[in-house]
């Protein structure tokens, strides 16, 4: 072979391998070190669901739109219910404290709930469910859905004039009455904290469930609130009387209102769900 001929076989062999690279191929001896300085995209952990403190409470100026559509696990094409405007119901992030020193903390301490009585239109799937926590495991039979739980934005002393309207990190949840089937849940007395608490005060759990909120995905006309956690629902128990506020002003997408707080209500920790 002459050398000019050998020359410009060694020419077009290196072009041949650039262009193989640059098509997403593996040139022999060129792609092997970038293909291993490519590092795995690892997905990022939701953010963890606080247990929730509940009030009975009364709160009457907020305005709900027209056409909320709620999807949720048990109604995965959705439905619109009917939302009634007030509050009967407010939630705050609540620490935790077991009889052996272990200590549930509050990680998102601006995300509370407002929840809305809510009436769907049609019935809707509810299928018999196995929920889980620290307190034990039971068999479920859910009714129809009864509330909707709106992230919100709490002061103690004022509108909290926030942007955007809801708190972030926190899901929406569509919360179902339930009665026990089989199984059951064995709570201890617990120290419960919340931010109507200086301290720790004692707390009877009852071990008869009444609430299940399944996360929910809340669509307003374009706007999606999409679900943040899709694996930590809420499971309330009946709970004894802890320390409370006379009022606190609530601020979520349907407006800002004065809710006044009449007692403790429901205890809810982070659960997790297996239909059937």
């Amino acid at each position: 072979m002459s050398k000019p001929f050998r020359a410009r076989a060694v020419k077009l062999g290196l072009a041949a391998a650039v262009v193989v690279v640059g098509a997403g191929g593996t040139a022999p001896g060129v792609a092997a070190a970038s293909a291993s300085s490519v590092a795995p995209r690892v997905a990022k952990a939701p953010p963890p669901v606080d247990h929730q403190l509940c009030y009975t409470a009364t709160g009457l100026h907020f305005k709900i739109p027209a056409g909320v559509r709620l999807i949720n696990q048990f109604s995965r094409n959705g439905f619109v219910p009917k939302i009634s405007p007030t509050v009967p119901v407010h939630c705050n992030p609540v620490a935790k404290t077991l009889p052996g020193g272990k200590v549930f903390p509050i990680t998102n301490p601006n995300a509370h709930l407002a929840c809305f009585p809510i009436t769907p239109s049609k019935p809707q799937p509810t299928p018999t469910v196995t929920v889980a926590n620290q307190f034990g495991s039971a068999t479920l039979v859910p009714g129809q859905p009864n509330i909707l739980c709106v992230p919100s934005w709490k002061s103690l002393t004022g509108p909290p004039g926030k942007t955007p309207k809801t708190p972030p990190g926190l899901n929406h949840f569509t919360c179902y009455p339930v009665k026990k089937a089989s199984g059951a849940y064995h709570p201890p007395r617990v120290m419960l904290q919340d931010e109507f608490a200086h301290a720790p005060v004692p707390a009877q759990v009852n071990p008869v469930p009444v609430e299940l909120c399944l996360p929910t995905e809340k669509i307003v006309g374009t706007h999606v609130f999409k679900i943040i956690n899709p694996v930590e629902h809420l499971l309330c128990f009946p709970v004894s009387q802890t320390p409370t506020v006379r009022q606190v002003w609530d601020e979520n997408q349907f407006g800002t209102s004065v809710v006044t707080i009449h007692a403790t209500n429901w205890l809810c920790p982070p659960s997790t769900k297996k239909i059937g």
